[in-house]
């Protein structure tokens, strides 16, 4: 009897051999034709024999170099690593007031996550700066990244001019393509598009990462009965064809391209129009079996938590955040995004949410820490001499362990009116940002110019590179 993730592959190869997949990008399409993957048009038919020949050159973990080799982050081999918002135009404030993103709230999210000990990942597209040119503003993002933190990076993916100018910059920052290659500084999120279609731009960021080494991220985000089956087996089978396509390519660029299979398909709430349910139970149940499917085909995993459908920060944003990150957690996936501010089904980036999320992370990873059993721990001696009667408050293994015990940074066990939750949040928001400009990540001056001049080809103002060096 086959188990589930054999039958899942076995539909995704059927799709992948019988439906194909849309590839719009007619440099990808040449590459899949010179490497015998039959073309009908913009569709790709694949054999399962090619699928597993160029998949089985994928590395089944990796890692991701930092600036600062305290943050050097392995994605796979049994690693857990949350990151931050990701895909947000607007800022929500504690109220539920709505604005377009800024600069300075990007910047604010660099500093606040540099500061945050559950993450060694930083950057992407964690809040979209409505003051920048669009055609520029992936670069922007990219340089503040460089200059506020010290984390491995997460790119955004922009435009095929602008991932090649990011690619020359990194060169000049990190040492050259074959420096980039041998160790690779970031990683980049490419979405399919279901059902069964990778778009042009996607697909010329992917080409490019894979040109010069960079970990690519693999993922569907269907919604059940719009974009995907209303089958979650359905939508998975569909799910597995459009990553296997993207890493097929992948590997065909460049072997050992380090990728990621991800899965981010969840429900459609239909009542009342067709909404992107990302915080539904069904969405946690399919990326815990999108885990299962990238160990089936030897590859590192990604899916989301800390994700709410809520409009405002109230009881919903906090079951369903702690739902999602703790079920992430739960099945192993290897790189957990959006694991930090998101709110209202990924429209929106909240600040006071983000410390929220950095909460729940922590109480999550404590909790699933496995107990420390041994001879210290078991303290019998205390036990047998405290006996029936006695109190442990003042014994020697209490006085010398009792900050041990987890203490939450926001919230109270003992709290006295309704304010104290805000009040909470902001105190820690203050911590964090103080403790960033007590430890503000330094770019050599030399390396910032190279950065620079490489990023300017775009046309950008020197007045954003300024901005992003002051805020």
């Amino acid at each position: 009897m086959m188990t589930g993730e054999q039958m899942i592959h076995k539909a995704a190869m059927e799709i992948m051999q019988e439906v194909g997949v849309n590839i719009h990008n007619e440099k990808a399409a040449e590459i899949f034709k010179k490497n015998g993957i039959r073309m009908e048009g913009n569709t790709a038919y694949f054999t399962e024999e090619q699928v597993m020949h160029w998949v089985k050159k994928a590395p089944e973990s990796f890692t991701l170099y930092a600036r600062n080799p305290r943050y050097d982050t392995v994605i796979g081999d049994g690693h857990i690593n949350p990151a931050p918002t990701y895909g947000c135009a607007f800022i929500d404030d504690w109220e539920g007031n709505r604005r377009r993103g800024s600069m300075e709230d990007y910047v604010k999210c660099l500093k606040l996550v540099q500061a945050e000990d559950s993450y060694s990942i930083n950057g992407g597209i964690m809040i979209q700066p409505a003051d920048v040119p669009e055609e520029s503003a992936a670069l922007w993002m990219f340089y503040a990244a460089l200059m506020h933190s010290d984390k491995a990076i997460m790119l955004p993916t922009g435009f095929k001019d602008e991932m090649e100018l990011m690619m020359e910059a990194a060169c000049q920052a990190f040492g050259g393509k074959e420096a980039l290659v041998e160790k690779p500084r970031m990683i980049a999120l490419i979405n399919t598009v279901s059902p069964l279609s990778l778009d042009e731009r996607m697909l010329d960021c992917l080409m490019i990462l894979a040109e010069y080494g960079q970990a690519v991220i693999l993922c569907p985000a269907a919604m059940l009965g719009a974009t995907g089956s209303l089958s979650m087996a359905g939508t998975l089978a569909s799910g597995a064809a459009e990553s296997l396509a993207g890493i097929v390519l992948a590997q065909m660029i460049r072997p050992g391209t380090p990728v990621v299979f991800g899965v981010q398909s969840t429900a459609a709430d239909m009542k009342g129009g067709i909404t992107f349910a990302c915080a539904a139970p069904e969405g946690t149940l399919m990326q815990g079996f999108g885990a299962n499917l990238a160990k089936f085909y030897g590859l590192p995993s990604r899916g989301g938590g800390c994700q709410t459908d809520a409009p405002v920060i109230n009881c919903q944003a906090g079951y369903e955040s702690m739902l999602t990150f703790s079920s992430a957690y739960r099945h192993g996936i290897n790189l957990i995004m959006e694991a930090g501010g998101v709110m209202d089904s990924v429209n929106a980036t909240s600040f006071e949410k983000m410390v929220i999320d950095f909460e729940i992370i922590r109480q999550v990873k404590t909790a699933f820490t496995p107990i420390e059993i041994n001879d210290e721990t078991l303290n019998l001696e205390e036990i047998k001499e405290i006996g029936h009667d006695g109190s442990f408050v003042t014994s020697d293994y209490t006085l010398d362990h009792y900050e041990d015990v987890y203490s939450p940074h926001i919230g109270e066990r003992n709290a006295k009116g309704a304010d104290y939750f805000k009040k909470g949040i902001d105190q820690e928001m203050n911590r964090l940002l103080e403790t960033y400009e007590n430890n503000r990540p330094v770019l050599e001056e030399e390396t910032g110019k190279k950065v620079r001049e490489v990023l300017k080809k775009s046309g950008m103002d020197d007045e954003y590179f300024v901005k992003a060096e002051r805020l």
